[in-house]
């Protein structure tokens, strides 16, 4: 972070100091919502959570260096910048940062492969950029925030992956990002127990444009039925009206996908390293970026096949006994038939762990019962299902395969027993909510 004084942050943040005035002269080196996090010369900001409020954490933050706190409430003793709403200071002080740097910003949102295709930008555009990407998957209302304030001189290109569960979020993000360039993904399910339908996670996503700078471009995936309805997008997808579009696919199972570009009356033979056609998808947005900042296909195909994906990403990882398809980090009911189709094409036989999918709202149990009736019709020789909402799953491909599923109503009960069901040679799928912790799965079928 580029350091700011401390009367600065005061006026970015609309607050009123209380304290000594020599201080608003000294700089902040860092922002912080962690007080155990917190250094000399920070700024701490308590967040109010669901489970704790971080002005009880103050004296602490103190403690351990801090030039000075926010407060939504009066203290006994400065200093302190007193505001309405310590989430939304954060937010505005974020804005100000953002605004002391004149590079382009990609914003990335969507319902499902913000974060694959955050990391397939990356590959393409640090290449010739000093690339800053967000770290992880800070991705929320104080994420996104602290991912702007690690901006630093030298960098050369921002690319910043904002994700959404309930309306108006992605407003708020991008009024404080002021994309260039506005990437959605797809329009899909995920977190619709939150939005209600479909059409209001469409209107969701596309709040991004509402704060992308003059002159900026937004790129979507133009095979999508919600998206395609944006007028002056950059489309891309397998679809002949699509203005990047790929044709010739060829499936190389685990080691990929090979594909034909064709963007500008050019064509260009790129591979994707990562399983799945979605990554084509991926490959594509990062493509029809590329071409909106003008750089040329072969430079854009050497970065593609730079790409290696995250862990928890369809990470494929090898055993003695088994290859694991680590697609633990998050699921929905596209990303998991997506990933069984990924599997459906892997050699030996082929076993799914399907944990449950948060945040459906009262579809839950629909969604859940078409995933296991979408894996037994694709072959899956054993469905293991866990999780409370993941007996809907069961029962879908119990329905159609009854000799091939399995119920779990806890992990732990699930490891207790997976081991008598396998065999050497396998590949297995893992996927499930974040909240499902299936990792843990994993690490133990790596083990064995």
């Amino acid at each position: 972070m580029n350091p700011f004084s401390l009367g600065e942050a005061v006026a970015a943040c609309g607050g009123v100091y209380a304290g000594d005035a020599a201080l608003l002269g000294r700089p902040v080196c860092d922002v912080c919502i962690d007080s155990r996090k917190v250094t000399p010369g920070a700024l701490y900001v308590p967040i109010i959570g669901e489970v704790h409020d971080g002005h009880a954490f103050i004296d602490g933050a103190r403690r351990n260096g801090a030039l000075c706190t926010l407060t939504d409430r009066p203290l006994a003793e400065g200093p302190y910048v007193l505001v309405p709403d310590t989430l939304e200071a954060l937010q505005r002080l974020a804005a100000f940062y953002r605004n002391r740097f004149s590079i382009p910003v990609i914003g990335v949102t969507g319902s499902v492969g913000k974060t694959s295709t955050k990391e397939m930008l990356y590959a393409v555009l640090s290449g010739r950029y000093r690339t800053f990407k967000t770290p992880g998957n800070l991705n929320n209302q104080t994420g996104v925030p602290l991912t702007l304030f690690q901006l630093s001189d030298g960098d050369e290109m921002a690319i910043i992956e904002m994700g959404t569960n309930h309306p108006g979020e992605i407003r708020r993000l991008s009024a404080r990002v002021q994309p260039t360039v506005c990437v959605i993904t797809n329009v899909g399910v995920a977190h619709i127990e939150f939005f209600g339908s479909r059409e209001n996670i469409f209107r969701g996503k596309a709040e991004m444009l509402e704060h992308m700078r003059e002159g900026g471009a937004a790129v979507v995936n133009g095979d999508d039925d919600m998206l395609v309805q944006l007028p002056d997008a950059v489309r891309y997808g397998f679809q002949a009206h699509n203005a990047v579009r790929a044709v010739d696919e060829e499936d190389m199972g685990l080691a990929g996908s090979a594909f034909t570009v064709c963007a500008g009356g050019e064509r260009m033979r790129m591979h994707v390293p990562a399983p799945g056609r979605h990554m084509i998808y991926n490959a594509l947005a990062a493509v029809a970026v590329g071409r909106v900042l003008g750089l040329p296909l072969e430079e854009l195909r050497r970065g593609v096949e730079r790409f290696a994906p995250s862990a928890g990403r369809m990470h494929v990882r090898r055993s003695a006994r088994f290859t694991v398809l680590d697609d633990t980090y998050n699921a929905n009911p596209t990303s998991v038939m997506a990933a069984i189709d990924v599997l459906e094409h892997t050699p030996g036989r082929h076993v799914c762990v399907l944990g449950d999918m948060l945040e459906l709202g009262a579809q839950a149990e629909e969604f859940h019962e078409v995933v296991g009736m979408y894996a037994a019709l694709h072959g899956v020789e054993l469905i293991v299902c866990v999780g409370p909402n993941s007996e809907q799953t069961f029962l879908g491909a119990h329905a159609l395969a009854p000799q091939r599923a399995r119920y779990f109503e806890t992990q732990e009960s699930l490891l207790s027993i997976l081991p008598l069901l396998l065999r050497d040679g396998d590949t297995i799928l893992v996927k499930g909510s974040r909240g499902m912790h299936l990792e843990q799965t994993v690490e133990t079928l790596l083990g064995l």
